[in-house]
């Protein structure tokens, strides 16, 4: 798997540079601070470097993709996601107090993923659930958007996100999921207990399967001209007062 920019791949040097086989740099004449700390800290790691001219570096890339940042100048190649159980992630909240757990129900842009995985570092979640089938995956895309977030967050791939909420709930979460007729708003539940929030797909929102699970539906107030918000903008909504909450 690629980790592309310099964003992501300082923070994969400073959280699990052991996860990195090799770093790949563009050539540059005067390279800026951030791509001389990559270069000491691999070096530090004594991880292999490389240096390419423009045009056997851009063969890295797809020329489809506009969004990729050749211009950063850095690629490092590094083990496949190392993805966790649900039961592992729950083992690891056992001390925390008042744990949250992100569901993410179809969730296929990695655009989003990367965006949600980088909200719920910044605002204190626990760990991500995503489904093994019919979602996005840990890739560079999602490092990228993630400004190499998902190297702090534990995340589960499983097979029934039914099966999980029912796991989650007999160790004792509450399970919390946006609704848009939802009578009670996010400002008005408690959420200073061991929650697991459900994010769904945009257009389709979440699965009635998932829905019937819930033990609160809340909604997100909004204006009224437009009645839904991206997925990774809702999830940094909720996720945003259960931090409030706790730090209140």
């Amino acid at each position: 798997m690629l980790v592309i920019g310099k964003n992501p791949v300082s923070e994969l040097l400073a959280s699990d540079p052991g996860f990195i086989n090799k770093i790949v740099l563009l050539k540059r004449i005067k390279p800026d601070e951030k791509l001389k700390d990559i270069v000491r800290l691999a070096k530090d790691h004594r991880i292999n470097t490389m240096f390419l001219g423009y045009s056997d570096f851009r063969k890295f890339f797809s020329s489809k993709n506009k969004e990729e940042g050749i211009s950063q100048g850095v690629i490092a190649f590094v083990k496949d996601y190392e993805y966790k159980t649900l039961r592992e992630i729950v083992e690891d909240c056992r001390k925390v107090k008042n744990p949250l757990i992100l569901v993410l129900d179809s969730i296929t842009d990695p655009h989003n993923l990367g965006a949600i995985a980088r909200s719920a570092v910044c605002l204190g979640a626990d760990g991500i659930v995503i489904p093994r089938h019919n979602s996005a995956e840990v890739n560079h895309t999602v490092m990228k958007t993630s400004s190499g977030a998902v190297s702090y967050i534990s995340i589960a791939r499983e097979t029934n996100l039914s099966n999980s909420l029912e796991y989650l709930k007999n160790n004792g979460y509450w399970i919390f999921g946006t609704e848009i007729n939802a009578q009670k708003s996010i400002f008005e539940i408690d959420m200073l207990m061991p929650s697991a929030i459900i994010i769904g797909s945009e257009g389709k929102g979440i699965r009635k399967v998932l829905l019937e699970k819930c033990d609160h539906l809340v909604r997100i107030p909004m204006a009224g001209k437009i009645s839904s918000l991206n997925a990774s903008v809702s999830a940094a909504v909720f996720l945003y007062e259960a931090f409030r909450q706790k730090n209140h």
